[in-house]
């Protein structure tokens, strides 16, 4: 019997990532629709709206990364399961 290369638990949390993920890209739309829409003649008001927007990117590159470190287990975990059912099939 093969082992799975991921479990159900992280399939289920990368579907919620993934929710996430599209949220974020309306948040990040409307805040640069804000800082093209409003005279951002306030320093504060500038600042506030660039920090928000980095923010939302760093958010943006965490959920990348996620996806990338379970693309790397998947890639780990099938090679293993590869292996060790060759293995079976040699003896």
């Amino acid at each position: 019997m093969r082992k799975k290369i991921i479990t159900q638990e992280e399939i289920n949390e990368q579907k919620d990532n993934l929710e996430d993920y599209k949220i974020m890209f309306f948040e990040i739309e409307n805040i640069l629709s804000k800082i093209e829409r409003d005279n951002l003649d306030s320093v504060d008001a500038t600042v506030e709206a660039l920090v928000q927007l980095h923010l939302k990117y760093s958010d943006y590159i965490w959920h990348i990364d996620q996806i990338h470190e379970l693309v790397k287990k998947m890639i780990g975990n099938y090679r293993n399961n590869f292996k060790n059912q060759n293995e079976k099939f040699k003896s």
